[in-house]
């Protein structure tokens, strides 16, 4: 019986995991109408994790460095990054599904643009994201690695 309520209750947490993680990468995929696979899934890990910390560190007058800065937020969490990625692919999945986007040679292209977007990340959030268009996705996940 212990063993069916973990079950149920695993599977529980999975299905909000993925829920959290639709609504993230809709959201971005609506924001920039394009962005990798690559960077989709650091941004979606760090705007998840500073849903929890309430806040960033940085606001949006800060202009250099952005994308380093905004990685740099979730420093020594790597382990948890890759333990969250089957979920940010679950997402990315289930919107392909349903049509919302499709996938061509690693980027996620938006194919519902007239939908508007429930939620605002912020102007250091979205400048980090549009800073990060300028690396290509072999700097980016180098960087990453470095700093996650």
């Amino acid at each position: 019986m212990n063993s069916q309520i973990d079950d149920i209750l695993d599977t529980q947490i999975e299905i909000i995991q993925i829920s959290i993680y639709c609504d993230i990468v809709r959201n971005l995929l609506l924001n920039s109408k394009s962005i990798s696979v690559a960077k989709i899934v650091p941004f979606s890990f760090v705007i998840k994790k500073r849903n929890y910390l309430h806040g960033s560190l940085y606001r949006g007058n800060n202009k250099s460095d952005l994308v380093l800065k905004f990685l740099s937020q979730v420093r020594g969490l790597f382990d948890e990054l890759c333990e969250q990625m089957p979920y940010i692919f679950e997402a990315i999945d289930l919107l392909v599904q349903d049509g919302f986007c499709e996938i061509h040679e690693g980027e996620l292209i938006c194919c519902d643009v007239n939908q508007q977007r429930t939620e605002k990340y912020g102007a250091f959030t979205e400048a980090a994201l549009q800073e990060s268009k300028g690396y290509s996705d072999r700097q980016f996940l180098r960087e990453v690695i470095s700093i996650v």
